[in-house]
């Protein structure tokens, strides 16, 4: 069976829903996941210390993994650049020149000329693949003139370092232009990782890529023969203009979703305008027949999600949102031929109905990918019958309704070589409600001088995001690496019981929010929608340094829509069967007017992790929170040398 480890990332925030559709053959979509090994003492004990560690260039970790090796010291270089796609390097691409659409340098996106944010000149940037205990070095030179950056390592914990953790002005400095920044880190989880910017708007013009960690004990390596690393897929929605224009944003226009990309590449087509940017390549993943043919027809067999392995289940069409990953394996059955994948955005994203396309193909190896990335047939019209079958991650699905093809995230079950049945039995130690909406303030109010982030959606329509209607705002030094400038805990933060002066329950509060508990708590974390206008739209959250299970999930009834919280806090049943062995995952949708009860050990010191929305708009507008973990004399260190950063405000007489 072919294994194809495919990520998916919605970066605006737009349900993706992806398939395998056949050309010629119309097949049924279909996915099953597998969670790549987890962090076991078996594995830890196999890569013995005693070895001393090599460093090797970045690209030569990418390797079969063996407990017999000893691990590696990864070390990449990254130049991060403003940049352009369609750009000087591709020369005559744009006007139909498919030898200079690979020229080095080029970067095509979905055809159309537009400013973007590079690493190494790449859109999406180098991949990191490497084995379970090496240890990742990246140093980031910053060259992008007056702009600063910060580095996030999506599903990476940070156990031993969490200063690496690239939330800027929580856990460092941002790296200022002409600086490079050294990030240094184990891979202690094996799984399907990602990497982005955490500063500005940077992630949705180009900033992210795949980090994979790959393990030789993967519990699910018998469902799959290959696992190659360029069936790795990154799923992005791309806008004609840096995302900029619209921060805070256009009374004139309103920001759309203008195509989706597949590993940096796509096509942008306006139909009522007639416009189709058929010049620029298409991402193409070349397979062999399968020498064990065991699904038919390109179902998906997923066996992973954020990194941590599931029982598999067979699946024909699969959601992601915003910072989900997925592995699903495919089996290369199909006859020889190029096939279609086909991603669209689905719910609220589909105001915008766009659909990007990649190629699945069994051509023969003596012809170039080259050639296969400009397929002579067309893809499937909008309008196309779009297969959906048993669908994973579907925010109507009644959770744990074996009779709905429609199935949830909260559906899946965590493999049994990785439960945790004293977590999910445990009684909490505390419980934690984060109810979280777009507000939308007056203009008297908003501007009656007030300088305070939002967004304007359209027109006269302007949006302040809040959790616990706090609209965060950051410190103004990193908390972890510079914890001696905390002195004063009232006055740095607040949260919904301890409100700055001038701020009211009736009203949003812009303020650093946080929330404390005690080191080795097992914490019972409530996310739910607090919106009153129903859309089908969904929130996904992500909690860095942890993983979370989800215990419960849904959509509240009818009844308790004007008491959400009371009806939540009141709740001390749950829908989950008591067989079900709940799944781990870092980032979890919210439906809308919906909520997921989650549950984590509050064991990893690092002492201030990011909770926030995943989606790049409402992060940037105030929906995100600091979870302090523990006392700061209980958190692990940064390094003496690590950079310092912070106010300078000298007396106004000028004396110091």
């Amino acid at each position: 069976m072919w294994r194809s480890a495919i990520w998916f990332v919605a970066i605006f925030g737009c349900d993706i829903c992806v398939s395998f559709y056949g050309f010629p053959l119309i097949t049924d979509p279909k996915m099953i996941w597998d969670i790549l090994g987890n962090n076991s003492a078996a594995f830890r004990q196999e890569q013995s210390q005693e070895h001393e560690m090599r460093v090797y260039p970045g690209e030569e970790c990418d390797r079969k993994c063996s407990v017999d090796e000893p691990p590696r010291i990864c070390h990449y270089q990254w130049v991060l650049e403003n940049y352009s796609a369609m750009g000087s390097a591709c020369w005559d691409c744009i006007r139909g020149n498919r030898s200079h659409c690979f020229h080095p340098q080029c970067v095509t996106a979905n055809g159309m000329e537009r400013g973007i944010v590079s690493i190494n000149r790449k859109m999406p940037g180098p991949s990191i693949f490497v084995c379970q205990g090496d240890t990742i070095v990246v140093d980031v030179s910053n060259e992008m003139e007056g702009m600063s950056a910060t580095i996030h390592w999506h599903g990476f914990r940070q156990t031993r370092s969490p200063w690496m953790d690239g939330v800027p002005m929580v856990t460092q400095c941002p790296i200022e232009a002409d600086t490079t920044f050294r990030y240094r880190f184990e891979a202690e989880e094996a799984g399907t990782h990602w990497y982005h910017s955490h500063s500005g708007y940077h992630m949705a013009n180009g900033h992210l890529g795949a980090a994979v960690v790959r393990t030789p004990l993967d519990v699910n390596a018998a469902l799959y023969d290959f696992d190659l690393s360029e069936h790795v897929m990154l799923i992005s929605d791309w806008t004609l203009d840096s995302v900029e224009r619209w921060v805070p944003g256009q009374q004139s226009s309103q920001m759309t979703v203008d195509s989706i990309l597949i590993n940096g590449r796509g096509r942008y087509v306006k139909e009522e305008a007639g416009i189709k940017a058929n010049h620029a390549p298409l991402t193409v993943f070349r397979v062999q027949p399968s020498p064990q043919p065991q699904i038919e027809n390109h179902r998906m067999l997923v066996i992973s999600t954020d990194g941590g392995a599931v029982k598999p289940l067979s699946v024909d069409t699969l959601i992601s949102i915003s910072g989900e990953r997925y592995d699903f394996v495919i089996d290369a059955d199909q006859p020889e031929g190029t096939y279609w994948i086909r991603v669209r955005g689905v719910g609220f994203c589909n105001l915008f109905p766009k659909e990007g396309f990649a190629l699945l193909s069994y051509a023969d190896p003596s012809v170039a990918t080259e050639e296969l990335m400009f397929p002579n047939h067309a893809p499937p019209e909008y309008n196309n019958p779009y297969p959906m079958g048993q669908t994973l991650n579907d925010h109507r699905a009644m959770c744990y309704n074996s009779e709905d093809e429609m199935t949830c995230a909260a559906d899946l079950e965590t493999h049994e070589a990785h439960r945790d049945d004293e977590l999910v039995a445990a009684v909490p130690d505390v419980r934690l409600f984060l109810g979280f909406k777009m507000m939308h303030p007056d203009n008297e109010w908003l501007f009656s001088g007030r300088y305070k982030t939002f967004i304007t959606v359209r027109e006269d329509f302007n949006t302040i995001a809040v959790a616990n209607n706090i609209s965060f705002t950051y410190p103004s030094f990193p908390l972890l690496s510079q914890p001696d400038l905390i002195i004063n805990e009232d006055e740095l933060f607040c949260n919904n019981t301890h409100l700055p002066a001038g701020c009211d329950k009736l009203h949003l509060c812009f303020c650093t929010h946080r929330i404390k508990v005690n080191l080795n708590d097992v914490v019972e974390l409530t996310l739910y929608d607090t919106a009153y206008k129903p859309q089908d739209f969904y929130h996904p959250f992500h909690i860095h340094g942890y993983r979370l299970i989800i215990t419960d999930m849904g959509r509240l009834p009818e009844s308790a829509i004007n008491s959400r919280l009371k009806y939540l806090q009141d709740r001390n049943v749950t829908r989950r069967p008591d067989s079900h062995n709940p799944p781990f995952k870092d980032t979890v949708s919210i439906p809308n007017e919906g909520f997921v009860i989650t549950r984590f050990r509050a064991n990893n010191p690092g002492c201030f992790w990011f909770v926030h929305c995943h989606l790049e708009w409402h992060l940037g507008s105030g929906m995100g929170l600091v979870l302090q973990v523990g006392e700061v004399d209980q958190m692990l260190k940064a390094p003496a040398e690590f950079p310092r950063c912070g106010d300078f405000k000298p007396s106004l007489h000028g004396k110091h």
